[in-house]
């Protein structure tokens, strides 16, 4: 009986994370475009909403494991080359990989997938200002400009993108999970 509980929280696992992963993808690709003046270089993209999603039914390594598909997938179909590949790699995961970890410690109090998604929103923040430093030079073509477009471009940017994310992922999620309370009860 519990090889069999097994193998279907496996199949379970694997269908959901690679729906997941696809559908993110597919946003990555069809929905793109610029959230403020000062850089339209900087695109918004729903891509990491599937991955909240899954932060909150999926194990933090299926949520590693899905960021990580994603980025490559994106390094093959999209732009960006190896550098889009890794930034998108440490952000999609600094959002999702944290959201998973905090929802899974606080799993079964009140606001729990809310703190979850505000503090990976955080880290999130954080990861793209150290992805500017590290990567920005490459991007920018010197320190000095990297380092200008933080406060004014690179952290409202990624503020205002994963709290969009995040507040469509918790939407989304309620409506799911009541759907599923509701064919529960019948």
């Amino acid at each position: 009986m519990s090889t069999t509980t097994d193998s279907l929280k496996g199949v379970r696992q694997i269908t959901t994370s690679g729906v997941l992963s696809a559908l993110a993808v597919v946003l990555a690709v069809t929905v793109r475009f610029p959230l403020l003046p000062a850089a339209p270089f900087l695109l918004y993209e729903p891509s990491d909403l599937p991955l909240l999603l899954g932060s909150f039914r999926l194990s933090p390594w299926w949520v590693a494991g899905m960021s990580g598909v994603v980025a490559l997938a994106m390094a093959l179909v999209g732009s960006g080359g190896a550098i889009g590949a890794v930034s998108r790699f440490v952000g999609s995961a600094a959002l999702a990989l944290t959201a998973a970890v905090v929802y899974r410690r606080l799993a079964g109090r009140a606001r729990s997938k809310l703190i979850s998604v505000l503090t990976g929103v955080l880290v999130y923040t954080l990861a793209e200002v150290a992805l500017t430093v590290i990567l920005g030079p490459l991007f920018f073509g010197d320190m000095r400009m990297a380092l200008a477009m933080i406060l004014p471009v690179v952290v409202p940017f990624n503020l205002l993108k994963g709290g969009i994310n995040g507040a469509a992922a918790l939407l989304i999620d309620t409506g799911v999970s009541a759907l599923a309370r509701e064919k529960g009860a019948q």
